[in-house]
């Protein structure tokens, strides 16, 4: 996708790791801790600053509903658009493969 500002470590495969991560806590009804475990990882493969992550996250929790209104980016909706309805088991292939 063509919105990432030039020089950032976005793009649509760290967002989609943020869904899978969105998606992980969802089906286990947002364990305490889980999400900056989660966060942790992302942010150690990715390069990504933590906050960004976890805020990030947040943003697709925003995006499906969970909580009121978000500052999502157009990726991040475009990504929820594209996957959205997808389980963390069917989320984790295309996160493996790195091909959103």
């Amino acid at each position: 996708m063509a919105g990432y500002r030039q020089g950032s470590k976005w793009n649509d495969l760290n967002e989609l790791r943020c869904l899978l991560a969105f998606k992980q806590l969802q089906e286990n009804n947002f364990p305490r801790n889980m999400l900056t475990e989660l966060a942790e990882g992302i942010a150690k493969i990715s390069g990504l600053d933590i906050g960004s992550v976890k805020a990030k996250i947040g943003n697709y929790k925003s995006v499906a509903g969970v909580t009121g209104h978000s500052n999502a980016s157009l990726e991040t909706i475009s990504i929820f658009k594209k996957y959205g309805q997808f389980s963390s088991s069917q989320l984790k292939e295309p996160v493996a493969n790195g091909k959103p």
